[in-house]
């Protein structure tokens, strides 16, 4: 059983992790060009995601994803779609979006699952991080990622996550 809910309310994460994770963020799409036009964001939480991107100009479609309605419902206010959706079962067609993420979120799900549904959906590219306290996932995942493209991996040891970017073959 995966735990699918993760235990902190949504109205106390931006103060608790919000500049945790704009750091992500900020690590993750520093090489990659923001021209794209659809962008999924599994685990969206209170989508952060969706205002860094904005702030950096981003001007294309985000769509994100989370199991908790909660977490959704804060979202909404942050321009972008929010769903509530499952992420092994994701409800999107195939290649739909050139670039899905999954921030601090795989440790939660069932690695191959979830890979598999992002592969599925996405065009050209995933972005994914692991807690680094995690590190018994990092071997499993690696090998995961192995089987559905090239992996470059980012370790900044100020970033509490390994980021993995991911070219689909």
């Amino acid at each position: 059983m995966y735990k699918l809910f993760y235990d902190v309310p949504a109205e106390g994460y931006r103060e608790l992790y919000g500049e945790e994770q704009l750091e992500k963020y900020k690590t993750a799409l520093k090489n990659i060009e923001l021209n794209f036009d659809r962008i999924l964001d599994v685990g969206c939480g209170i989508g952060l995601l969706a205002e860094n991107l904005r702030s950096l100009g981003f001007s294309g479609e985000y769509i994100g994803v989370d199991i908790d309605l909660e977490r959704v419902k804060s979202a909404e206010k942050v321009h972008g779609e929010y769903i509530i959706a499952d992420a092994h079962h994701l409800p999107f067609r195939d290649k739909c979006f050139y670039i899905s993420t999954s921030f601090t979120v795989i440790h939660l799900l069932d690695l191959k699952k979830t890979l598999k549904e992002m592969q599925r959906v996405s065009e050209k590219l995933l972005i994914l991080t692991l807690l680094k306290k995690r590190d018994d996932l990092k071997n499993l995942l690696i090998e995961e990622m192995k089987n559905i493209g090239k992996i470059v991996e980012i370790d900044v040891p100020s970033v509490k996550d390994y980021i993995f970017i991911i070219y689909l073959d």
